[in-house]
């Protein structure tokens, strides 16, 4: 018993900077869900806005390779954009005006579409630059 103990107490004393770290660690992810579970349902739909504010180019760029060869697949490529966002956050169902919440999408849709369409067009004149 008395070697149990003693190789107990050399472990600890080996590895005392990593059981700090996991410590603290494990101390701030609770102090975060803590923060984040005491938020109202409201709230967490402003995070999850800002956090797909964020993404929501990344789902565009997506959709437009995938219905690449469609000219008019705007539709299309809007809800599948839209289910992405969904699913990616869920607590936006819980919304009390999806009307208000769609249009907030929309409009980072459309401004996404503009950097997008921004970002091509300025690929295009140094491709055109490049073969010159």
């Amino acid at each position: 018993m008395l070697n149990g103990i003693k190789n107990f107490l050399q472990m600890i004393n080996d590895n005392w900077t990593t059981i700090l770290v996991i410590s603290g660690l494990i101390a701030a992810i609770i102090k975060k869900v803590r923060a984040y579970a005491s938020k109202t349902e409201e709230e967490k739909i402003l995070i999850a806005k800002e956090q797909f504010t964020n993404t929501v180019l990344k789902l565009i760029t997506e959709a437009e390779k995938d219905y690449e060869a469609w000219n008019m697949a705007g539709e299309i490529k809007r809800a599948q954009v839209i289910d992405a966002i969904y699913a990616k956050y869920p607590i936006l169902s819980k919304a009390v005006n999806q009307k208000e919440l769609l249009n907030f999408i929309d409009k980072e849709i459309d401004t996404a579409l503009q950097t997008l369409r921004t970002v091509m067009e300025q690929n295009q004149i140094k491709l055109s630059e490049e073969q010159l």
